[in-house]
């Protein structure tokens, strides 16, 4: 009897200890399906990614190559100016944009070695759009009347609109354009200016002033010539601050200076690396700002267009 008993106890224990490893093993089973159901789904959901980013990129690649609308240019131009803080056209709209300085200029510590005649006549801001960027120009006419007179002839005739081309422009020194970029628009123009009067001190004792200030300022403008009453359609601008110039010949009376940050930004920007032997003045007066100029001279700077944008 007491046999049988421990038999059957055995076996009952056997018997509990089976149903425990059962159920340990079902639970095994059950949690290794759940893992590989997890892994499943994260192989899948990876993969989707991927397929969806290489076809976004397609897409992208897609839209950049494509020809774009004059509708998505704006909006694409739009974009660029407002991440990467880019101007998109002139700065400077009015005379009411500048200060009373750069309206009526006189000497100082930093520029004008003396002060500029007193604008005794309406001044002009003209607005010059170049390859290298906006030139903003202040025209006096008390300072160089002729000389004043015939610049803005010149642009409201839309003779900038030519595509001049700034064809010597020599690093550190001054920038020589003109020539118009349509041969025949230099006959309007041939007819030479007598010289207007110097109001720059000149000779060699009066090339800096006691502070420092040189003659010629950077960015003032005057004309190219070559001996007495000699302007024409040539003009120079000045790239730096310069001793030299406007220092006794008759055709280098400033009659005007560009004003505003941006436009002496334009005046470092513009390409010197020509310098003496960027295309001749005789073959810019046969051909204009001809293809094949282009082509010899891929990174020569021109004046698109000038506008009188205000007067008073």
């Amino acid at each position: 009897m007491v046999g049988a008993r421990c038999s059957a106890r055995g076996r009952g224990r056997v018997h509990d200890v089976l149903l425990r490893r059962k159920e340990v093993l079902r639970q095994r089973n059950y949690q290794f399906s759940l893992s590989t159901c997890l892994l499943g789904f994260c192989i899948f959901v990876s993969i989707y990614a991927f397929c969806i980013g290489i076809h976004r990129q397609r897409n992208h690649d897609f839209a950049i190559n494509k020809p774009a609308t004059s509708r998505e240019n704006k909006s694409r131009a739009s974009v660029k100016n407002s991440e990467n803080s880019i101007v998109i056209g002139p700065t400077i709209h009015s005379l009411n944009d500048l200060t009373q300085d750069e309206l009526h200029p006189k000497a100082s510590h930093n520029r004008h070695i003396v002060s500029p005649p007193p604008d005794d006549k309406p001044i002009s801001l003209v607005t010059c759009e170049t390859t290298a960027g906006y030139l903003h120009i202040i025209v006096h006419p008390s300072w160089a009347p002729l000389g004043a007179e015939r610049f803005l002839q010149m642009v409201e005739s839309k003779y900038f609109a030519s595509k001049v081309a700034l064809m010597r422009c020599i690093n550190g020194f001054l920038c020589q354009f003109g020539i118009a970029g349509k041969s025949e628009y230099n006959k309007q123009y041939n007819k030479n200016l007598q010289d207007d009067k110097n109001w720059l001190p000149e000779g060699p004792s009066h090339r800096t002033n006691e502070l420092g200030v040189k003659r010629f300022g950077k960015g003032y403008l005057a004309y190219a010539g070559s001996g007495k009453n000699s302007r024409g359609n040539q003009f120079i601008v000045a790239l730096k601050d310069n001793e030299r110039l406007g220092g006794g010949s008759p055709w280098e009376v400033p009659w005007g200076e560009v004003v505003g940050k941006e436009s002496f930004d334009t005046l470092d920007k513009i390409y010197t690396g020509y310098g003496e032997k960027g295309p001749s003045q005789g073959r810019l007066h046969r051909e204009g700002s001809s293809e094949s100029i282009k082509k010899e001279f891929p990174r020569l700077d021109y004046i698109l267009g000038c506008k009188l944008v205000d007067s008073r």
